[in-house]
Protein backbone atom coordinates (compact mmCIF):
# COMPACT_ATOMS: atom_id res chain seq x y z
CA UNK A 1 0.00 0.00 0.00
CA UNK A 2 1.04 3.78 -0.77
CA UNK A 3 -0.03 7.02 0.12
CA UNK A 4 1.42 10.44 -0.23
CA UNK A 5 0.79 14.37 -0.22
CA UNK A 6 1.21 16.77 -2.31
CA UNK A 7 1.67 20.74 -1.53
CA UNK A 8 -1.41 20.70 -4.14
CA UNK A 9 -3.85 19.51 -1.83
CA UNK A 10 -5.71 20.51 0.41
CA UNK A 11 -6.06 20.61 4.34
CA UNK A 12 -8.59 21.61 6.88
CA UNK A 13 -5.82 23.61 8.77
CA UNK A 14 -3.04 24.78 7.50
CA UNK A 15 0.23 25.50 10.11
CA UNK A 16 2.87 28.25 9.53
CA UNK A 17 6.26 27.21 10.29
CA UNK A 18 9.75 29.38 9.74
CA UNK A 19 11.12 27.34 7.75
CA UNK A 20 9.65 25.35 4.75
CA UNK A 21 7.61 22.61 5.49
CA UNK A 22 6.40 19.72 3.06
CA UNK A 23 2.59 18.87 3.75
CA UNK A 24 -0.71 19.01 2.35
CA UNK A 25 -1.94 22.90 1.80
CA UNK A 26 1.58 23.89 2.83
CA UNK A 27 3.12 26.01 -0.18
CA UNK A 28 6.36 26.39 0.60
CA UNK A 29 7.35 23.91 -1.51
CA UNK A 30 6.94 24.38 -5.10
CA UNK A 31 5.41 20.91 -6.89
CA UNK A 32 6.77 18.54 -4.36
CA UNK A 33 5.06 14.99 -2.80
CA UNK A 34 5.94 13.29 0.10
CA UNK A 35 4.90 9.39 -0.31
CA UNK A 36 5.30 6.47 1.81
CA UNK A 37 4.68 2.85 1.27
CA UNK A 38 3.70 0.15 3.49
CA UNK A 39 4.05 -2.88 3.66
CA UNK A 40 3.08 -5.40 6.38
CA UNK A 41 5.21 -7.44 8.63
CA UNK A 42 3.06 -8.97 11.26
CA UNK A 43 -0.61 -8.12 10.51
CA UNK A 44 -1.82 -5.58 13.23
CA UNK A 45 1.29 -5.53 14.99
CA UNK A 46 3.87 -4.17 12.70
CA UNK A 47 4.79 -3.01 9.19
CA UNK A 48 7.87 -1.81 6.93
CA UNK A 49 7.61 1.74 6.15
CA UNK A 50 9.64 3.00 3.11
CA UNK A 51 9.94 7.21 2.74
CA UNK A 52 10.13 8.86 -0.61
CA UNK A 53 10.67 12.59 -1.65
CA UNK A 54 9.99 13.54 -4.97
CA UNK A 55 10.72 17.52 -6.68
CA UNK A 56 12.35 18.83 -3.50
CA UNK A 57 15.75 19.22 -4.09
CA UNK A 58 16.24 20.76 -0.67
CA UNK A 59 15.16 18.15 1.59
CA UNK A 60 16.87 15.30 -0.76
CA UNK A 61 19.91 17.29 -0.18
CA UNK A 62 19.89 16.72 3.33
CA UNK A 63 18.58 13.21 2.91
CA UNK A 64 21.44 13.09 0.93
CA UNK A 65 24.37 14.62 3.41
CA UNK A 66 22.36 12.25 6.16
CA UNK A 67 21.15 15.66 8.12
CA UNK A 68 17.63 14.70 8.76
CA UNK A 69 15.45 10.93 10.83
CA UNK A 70 12.55 9.59 9.57
CA UNK A 71 9.79 8.81 11.65
CA UNK A 72 6.55 7.62 12.62
CA UNK A 73 4.22 8.33 15.33
CA UNK A 74 1.67 6.06 16.22
CA UNK A 75 -1.05 7.41 18.46
CA UNK A 76 -4.58 6.35 19.60
CA UNK A 77 -6.25 9.19 21.20
CA UNK A 78 -8.70 6.97 23.07
CA UNK A 79 -6.08 6.07 25.56
CA UNK A 80 -3.86 8.79 25.34
CA UNK A 81 -0.79 6.42 23.89
CA UNK A 82 1.83 8.02 21.83
CA UNK A 83 5.08 6.74 20.66
CA UNK A 84 7.59 7.88 18.15
CA UNK A 85 9.16 5.27 15.86
CA UNK A 86 12.96 7.00 14.54
CA UNK A 87 15.24 5.38 11.98
CA UNK A 88 18.53 7.10 9.87
CA UNK A 89 17.24 4.73 7.29
CA UNK A 90 14.27 5.84 4.83
CA UNK A 91 12.61 2.31 5.35
CA UNK A 92 12.18 0.88 8.91
CA UNK A 93 9.77 -1.14 10.84
CA UNK A 94 7.26 0.65 13.00
CA UNK A 95 5.90 -2.21 15.47
CA UNK A 96 3.45 -1.64 18.50
CA UNK A 97 1.66 -3.95 20.95
CA UNK A 98 -2.15 -4.18 20.54
CA UNK A 99 -2.12 -4.34 24.79
CA UNK A 100 -1.00 -1.00 24.84
CA UNK A 101 -3.39 0.87 22.14
CA UNK A 102 -7.49 -0.20 23.30
CA UNK A 103 -8.31 0.96 20.12
CA UNK A 104 -7.07 1.32 16.54
CA UNK A 105 -3.82 3.02 15.95
CA UNK A 106 -3.36 5.64 14.34
CA UNK A 107 0.49 6.64 11.68
CA UNK A 108 1.70 10.12 10.89
CA UNK A 109 4.75 9.33 8.93
CA UNK A 110 7.32 12.46 9.20
CA UNK A 111 10.73 13.76 8.15
CA UNK A 112 12.63 15.52 10.68
CA UNK A 113 15.94 17.20 11.10
CA UNK A 114 18.88 15.58 12.98
CA UNK A 115 20.50 18.24 14.30
CA UNK A 116 19.99 22.49 14.46
CA UNK A 117 20.75 23.67 10.41
CA UNK A 118 20.90 27.39 9.15
CA UNK A 119 20.59 28.01 5.52
CA UNK A 120 19.52 31.33 3.68
CA UNK A 121 16.87 29.79 1.05
CA UNK A 122 17.42 29.56 -2.83
CA UNK A 123 14.15 28.95 -4.64
CA UNK A 124 15.86 28.07 -7.54
CA UNK A 125 18.25 25.73 -6.24
CA UNK A 126 15.92 24.41 -2.90
CA UNK A 127 12.65 24.22 -5.11
CA UNK A 128 10.57 26.42 -2.33
CA UNK A 129 8.33 28.88 -3.20
CA UNK A 130 10.14 32.17 -4.67
CA UNK A 131 8.23 33.81 -1.83
CA UNK A 132 11.01 32.25 0.61
CA UNK A 133 14.16 33.33 -1.72
CA UNK A 134 16.55 35.16 0.62
CA UNK A 135 15.21 34.23 3.61
CA UNK A 136 17.85 33.03 6.48
CA UNK A 137 16.07 30.10 8.47
CA UNK A 138 17.53 28.46 11.77
CA UNK A 139 15.99 24.83 12.09
CA UNK A 140 16.43 23.08 15.51
CA UNK A 141 16.80 19.63 15.85
CA UNK A 142 14.04 17.31 15.84
CA UNK A 143 12.26 19.81 13.38
CA UNK A 144 9.41 18.66 11.10
CA UNK A 145 10.77 18.89 7.06
CA UNK A 146 7.47 17.01 5.92
CA UNK A 147 4.90 15.64 7.54
CA UNK A 148 2.56 12.59 5.62
CA UNK A 149 -1.27 12.15 6.09
CA UNK A 150 -2.21 10.44 9.42
CA UNK A 151 -3.97 6.94 8.21
CA UNK A 152 -5.32 4.16 10.33
CA UNK A 153 -4.71 0.48 8.66
CA UNK A 154 -7.97 -1.12 9.88
CA UNK A 155 -10.84 -0.35 10.93
CA UNK A 156 -14.08 -1.68 12.77
CA UNK A 157 -14.05 -5.97 13.24
CA UNK A 158 -10.66 -6.18 11.66
CA UNK A 159 -8.52 -4.02 14.02
CA UNK A 160 -9.18 -6.62 16.65
CA UNK A 161 -8.54 -9.41 15.07
CA UNK A 162 -4.84 -10.78 15.74
CA UNK A 163 -3.85 -13.70 13.53
CA UNK A 164 -1.39 -15.59 14.83
CA UNK A 165 0.39 -19.14 12.94
CA UNK A 166 -0.63 -22.32 14.55
CA UNK A 167 1.58 -25.38 12.95
CA UNK A 168 -0.97 -27.44 14.85
CA UNK A 169 -3.56 -26.89 12.66
CA UNK A 170 -4.28 -29.26 9.44
CA UNK A 171 -4.02 -26.99 6.40
CA UNK A 172 -6.96 -24.97 6.03
CA UNK A 173 -8.17 -24.67 9.29
CA UNK A 174 -8.69 -21.62 11.86
CA UNK A 175 -9.95 -20.94 15.27
CA UNK A 176 -11.03 -17.82 17.15
CA UNK A 177 -10.53 -16.95 20.44
CA UNK A 178 -11.62 -13.65 22.35
CA UNK A 179 -9.43 -12.68 24.91
CA UNK A 180 -9.71 -9.70 27.39
CA UNK A 181 -6.12 -9.12 28.32
CA UNK A 182 -4.45 -5.73 27.81
CA UNK A 183 -7.87 -4.49 26.20
CA UNK A 184 -10.68 -6.64 24.02
CA UNK A 185 -9.65 -8.26 21.00
CA UNK A 186 -9.62 -11.67 18.99
CA UNK A 187 -6.72 -13.88 18.79
CA UNK A 188 -7.17 -15.70 15.41
CA UNK A 189 -5.24 -19.11 15.04
CA UNK A 190 -4.42 -19.87 11.50
CA UNK A 191 -2.72 -22.90 9.71
CA UNK A 192 0.35 -22.36 8.16
CA UNK A 193 -1.33 -22.19 4.66
CA UNK A 194 -3.63 -19.62 5.50
CA UNK A 195 -1.86 -17.77 7.55
CA UNK A 196 0.85 -17.28 4.53
CA UNK A 197 -2.23 -16.50 2.17
CA UNK A 198 -4.17 -14.10 4.34
CA UNK A 199 -0.81 -12.28 4.84
CA UNK A 200 -0.47 -11.48 0.61
CA UNK A 201 -3.91 -12.00 -0.65
CA UNK A 202 -6.72 -10.97 1.82
CA UNK A 203 -8.59 -8.79 -0.87
CA UNK A 204 -8.99 -11.44 -3.32
CA UNK A 205 -12.30 -13.02 -3.97
CA UNK A 206 -10.88 -16.43 -1.47
CA UNK A 207 -9.15 -14.10 0.84
CA UNK A 208 -12.09 -12.14 1.21
CA UNK A 209 -14.41 -15.08 1.48
CA UNK A 210 -11.64 -16.91 4.07
CA UNK A 211 -12.63 -13.09 6.41
CA UNK A 212 -16.05 -13.42 5.78
CA UNK A 213 -15.99 -16.52 7.84
CA UNK A 214 -13.52 -15.38 10.39
CA UNK A 215 -15.53 -12.00 10.85
CA UNK A 216 -19.10 -14.04 10.98
CA UNK A 217 -17.29 -16.49 13.80
CA UNK A 218 -16.09 -13.40 15.81
CA UNK A 219 -19.57 -11.87 15.82
CA UNK A 220 -20.95 -15.10 17.01
CA UNK A 221 -19.11 -14.53 19.54
CA UNK A 222 -19.25 -11.46 20.78
CA UNK A 223 -23.21 -12.29 20.81
CA UNK A 224 -22.62 -15.53 22.64
CA UNK A 225 -20.53 -13.18 25.44
CA UNK A 226 -22.18 -9.48 25.87
CA UNK A 227 -25.62 -10.67 23.95
CA UNK A 228 -27.47 -9.69 27.48
CA UNK A 229 -24.82 -7.23 28.67
CA UNK A 230 -26.56 -3.45 28.70
CA UNK A 231 -23.79 -2.29 31.54
CA UNK A 232 -20.60 -0.58 31.50
CA UNK A 233 -18.94 -2.73 33.07
CA UNK A 234 -19.26 -4.96 30.36
CA UNK A 235 -18.69 -4.38 26.84
CA UNK A 236 -18.98 -0.78 26.86
CA UNK A 237 -15.64 -0.55 29.12
CA UNK A 238 -13.53 -1.36 26.03
CA UNK A 239 -13.09 1.44 23.75
CA UNK A 240 -12.55 -0.49 20.64
CA UNK A 241 -15.72 -2.38 21.56
CA UNK A 242 -17.57 0.66 21.64
CA UNK A 243 -15.72 2.37 18.46
CA UNK A 244 -17.49 -1.16 16.44
CA UNK A 245 -20.63 -0.57 18.04
CA UNK A 246 -20.53 3.50 16.43
CA UNK A 247 -19.62 2.11 13.42
CA UNK A 248 -21.60 -0.47 12.60
CA UNK A 249 -24.44 1.92 14.20
CA UNK A 250 -23.07 4.46 11.13
CA UNK A 251 -23.74 1.14 8.72
CA UNK A 252 -27.10 0.56 9.83
CA UNK A 253 -26.29 -2.28 11.54
CA UNK A 254 -27.19 -3.64 14.81
CA UNK A 255 -24.63 -4.41 17.57
CA UNK A 256 -24.57 -7.63 19.68
CA UNK A 257 -26.58 -6.43 22.38
CA UNK A 258 -29.31 -5.98 20.09
CA UNK A 259 -31.94 -8.88 20.10
CA UNK A 260 -32.35 -7.99 16.17
CA UNK A 261 -28.42 -9.24 15.86
CA UNK A 262 -27.53 -11.95 13.90
CA UNK A 263 -24.29 -12.48 13.45
CA UNK A 264 -23.69 -14.11 9.80
CA UNK A 265 -25.84 -11.45 8.12
CA UNK A 266 -24.20 -8.70 9.66
CA UNK A 267 -20.84 -10.33 9.09
CA UNK A 268 -21.88 -10.57 5.09
CA UNK A 269 -23.51 -6.77 5.63
CA UNK A 270 -20.11 -5.71 6.58
CA UNK A 271 -18.15 -8.42 4.11
CA UNK A 272 -19.88 -10.07 1.81
CA UNK A 273 -19.39 -13.05 0.45
CA UNK A 274 -16.99 -12.58 -3.54
CA UNK A 275 -18.61 -14.69 -5.69
CA UNK A 276 -15.67 -16.96 -7.41
CA UNK A 277 -15.67 -17.63 -11.07
CA UNK A 278 -14.49 -21.72 -12.67
CA UNK A 279 -11.55 -19.51 -13.94
CA UNK A 280 -10.38 -17.75 -10.72
CA UNK A 281 -7.87 -19.66 -8.92
CA UNK A 282 -8.36 -21.50 -5.38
Amino acid sequence: MAISISTADPASAIRTFPWPVLEAGNGAFASATYAVDIKHREQGRSFDLSHRIVNAPLIERWIGEGKVRFACAVATPESAFRQMHVSPDPSHLVQWDPEDLGAHPRFTPMIVSAARMELVIESARDGVNALWDGRAVDLPKAAKLAVGPTFVLRSGLLGLLDFRLDEALKPGQFRVEASHEGGFRFNVYLAADLHSFLATQRQDAVGWNIMTHIVSTAFGQLASEFGNDDGEEGWESFANLVSLAQELERRGQPNWADETFEPEVVATALYPHKAVSSGDDG
